[in-house]
């Protein structure tokens, strides 16, 4: 048996492998969301400033944890994933277009 004829016996297998980047890729951004819209714990936070006689607080102030980082390097991933396979895919229908 040679390398070309072990495939023939999985007609499904080739149908479902060039989708597999995208499905891959839609995973991994549900994934990140999940992790970035997780609930966080609230911690309060508060400065004195010795100069003004008055205590500084910041309502505007955002601290990500390593969930949120985590989240956001998998969406971040897994976006330019989904690009660099578009763009390949799209390259090669070029390709086959000019060739026939």
């Amino acid at each position: 048996m040679t390398l070309g004829e072990e495939n023939t016996n999985r007609p499904g297998l080739r149908r479902w492998l060039p989708l597999l980047a995208p499905i891959l890729a839609a995973a991994a951004v549900a994934t990140g969301l999940a992790a970035v819209l997780a609930p966080r714990q609230e911690i309060g936070w508060f400065a004195y400033a010795p100069l003004a006689n008055q205590t500084f607080t910041s309502d505007t102030m955002v601290l990500m944890d390593s969930g949120a980082r985590t989240g956001y390097l998998l969406i971040a991933v897994a976006l330019l994933t989904l690009a660099f396979w578009l763009g390949y895919r799209y390259r090669l229908g070029l390709r086959r277009r000019a060739a026939s």
